[in-house]
């Protein structure tokens, strides 16, 4: 549980000083025109989102668009590349190029396994992930977001692993890719989604969920999405390897 909480705050403490000095330069890089009317961000919630990161620590899909397209950060998808291909990618040329890159943090290919009756993935230790990501960002203050499948266990692995190796611009996607993809289509436009939406954020990194708001649970049950959690039981990457 320590662990955990030295992951999801918004302050670690021995980069706090570092990243304090990084965000006094911030300057918006889409020149202050970033006003795409399919997502509708006034300048006032785009300055307010600009300043509060990396030193949040933890943003909302909304927040990573703002900080992608407006403050010139990337997004780093830790998860294994057969799970790319099997749920789905972010829509990695549509804004300026490479905006979204990929270093699996654990390798895994899906397997049939037959007590189970289901495939799964069979995991291994990504031991090249620290060197894919010093390749992808060689500048130790690039401005880097973390997401894997949900937020919670690969994303914090991520971070802590980036925190160690000194970057002092790096923030976890909550919810990950399965509640990005609920927010943004391939064209990273507003989803339309049957009845009034929002992502309900509770218990930290842990509770959150889509409810409706005022449309009724006729409109929740046409919402046909699965549940944003991901329940494989991914491996520990920080934990010492054996002798």
């Amino acid at each position: 549980m320590a662990r955990m909480a030295i992951r999801n705050t918004a302050t670690r403490g021995k980069t706090a000083s570092k990243r304090a000095v990084a965000m006094r330069g911030t300057e918006r890089v889409d020149g202050g025109i970033y006003k795409e009317p399919h997502h509708g961000f006034s300048d006032e919630f785009i300055e307010e989102t600009l300043g509060k990161f990396p030193e949040e620590g933890i943003c909302d899909n909304q927040e990573a668009m703002i900080l992608v397209v407006a403050g010139g950060y990337k997004i780093l998808d830790v998860r294994a590349d057969s799970e790319i291909d099997f749920v789905g990618n972010y829509p990695r040329d549509q804004i300026n190029g490479s905006k979204f890159v990929v270093a699996s943090i654990v390798n895994a290919t899906r397997k049939y396994d037959s007590e189970k009756g289901e495939k799964v993935y069979q995991q291994s230790v990504n031991a090249d992930f620290k060197a894919q990501v010093e390749k992808l960002f060689p500048d130790k203050e690039a401005k880097v977001i973390v997401a894997c499948s949900d937020g919670r266990n690969r994303t914090l692995q991520a971070l802590e692993t980036m925190d160690e190796m000194g970057y002092v611009n790096i923030v976890g996607l909550r919810g990950g890719y399965n509640l990005w993809n609920r927010q943004w289509d391939a064209k990273l436009r507003t989803r339309n989604l049957p009845g009034v939406f929002k992502e309900d954020y509770i218990h930290g990194a842990d509770g959150c969920g889509v409810h409706a708001t005022g449309a009724g649970f006729q409109n929740q049950d046409a919402f046909q999405y699965a549940d944003w959690r991901d329940t494989t039981e991914w491996i520990d990457t920080l934990e010492p390897v054996a002798a």
